[in-house]
Parts: structure tokens; C-alpha cells; sequence
């Protein structure tokens, strides 16, 4: 009974180091995969691994808006540094009209209308590369607005503060 009893614990005590070992660098792997600084602007810069080895840090932009009713997201944009020009990704939630797209405007002066990409899950995706001049702008702009069409023609506009964009993007470089 005595060796049982030795056997069991020795067995439980590789399985805490095992265990402890294993958490550790699950912890390590989780810090450079993914690193999450917010501002109090509502801008969030993200870091995520990238490459094969996953070594170097890619860092991108994300703004979300919610209704004020339910709480449910409305829209989110990122903006992914890419190897020659950044992209602008607006995420906004299926039932919404494919064929009208989504309007970009900085300060109330149109930018472009995005067309949308494809649709998964609970949500439709719009690309657009910006330009160094858009991005310039929206360093400079105070509100950015998105407009995009449901399926009973209502116009929904999304107002995004650019207050704290320019610190948020130089964080991201």
C-alpha cells in the first residue's frame, strides 16, 4: 500500500510539473501572439504574430460602434498596414443592401464608396487600400462617417471620432 501510495504521488507530482511547464509556455506564446493597448478614444491598437515563425509583431487599428438600444456592434473598421499601403476593413452586420455598398467620408467631404467583399457568419466585409493623402487626412480630420443602406432602404450613418486616431496609428508603427 506504502509504494501505491509513493507510486500516486510521484505520478501527480510529474503531472503538476508537466502541467506547470506547459502553462507557462502556453502563457509566453499567448504575449506574442497578441498584445492589446486602448485608447480612451474607443481607437485600439492590436498586435498579432506574423510570419511563419511568428516572431514579428504586425500591429493594426480597430474602432467599434454599438446601438445604444441592445448593445449590439454596428460596425467595427481596422486599418492593417500591409507591405505597400494600408488597408481600411469595415465590418458591419448581414441584412445589410450589397448592392449600395458603403460610403466613406472624412469632415463631411466623401473619400470613396466601398464595395462590399463577401459575407460570413453574422457579418459583411468592405475593403478599401487608403491612400497616404486619406491617411492624412484622417490624422487631421475630427470625424470620420460611414454610411451604409439595410434591406428596407434605411440609411444607417456611423459617426467615428478621429480624436486620438493619429497617437493610436504612430502606436501601430
Amino acid at each position: 500500500m506504502a509504494q501505491f501510495v509513493r507510486f500516486f504521488a510521484l505520478c501527480l507530482i510529474g503531472l503538476v510539473s508537466f502541467l506547470s511547464a506547459n502553462l507557462d509556455v502556453g502563457a509566453q506564446s499567448a504575449s506574442k501572439t497578441q498584445s492589446i493597448q486602448m485608447t480612451e478614444t474607443g481607437w485600439q491598437v492590436i498586435c498579432r504574430a506574423m510570419g511563419q515563425d511568428r516572431t514579428k509583431l504586425g500591429c493594426s487599428l480597430l474602432h467599434e460602434t454599438y446601438s445604444q438600444q441592445d448593445r449590439a456592434r454596428v460596425m467595427a473598421i481596422e486599418i492593417v498596414k500591409g507591405d505597400k499601403a494600408r488597408s481600411l476593413i469595415v465590418t458591419v452586420p448581414q441584412g445589410v443592401s450589397l448592392k449600395e455598398g458603403v460610403d466613406f467620408a472624412i469632415d463631411g467631404a466623401k473619400q470613396a464608396q466601398l464595395s462590399y467583399s463577401h459575407c460570413a457568419n453574422n457579418s459583411c466585409f468592405a475593403v478599401l487600400e487608403l491612400t497616404d493623402a486619406m491617411v492624412n487626412t484622417l490624422k487631421k480630420g475630427k470625424l470620420l462617417e460611414m454610411t451604409f443602406q439595410d434591406l428596407q432602404s434605411s440609411r444607417l450613418k456611423t459617426d467615428i471620432p478621429l480624436t486620438g486616431f493619429a497617437v493610436a496609428l504612430a502606436k501601430a508603427d
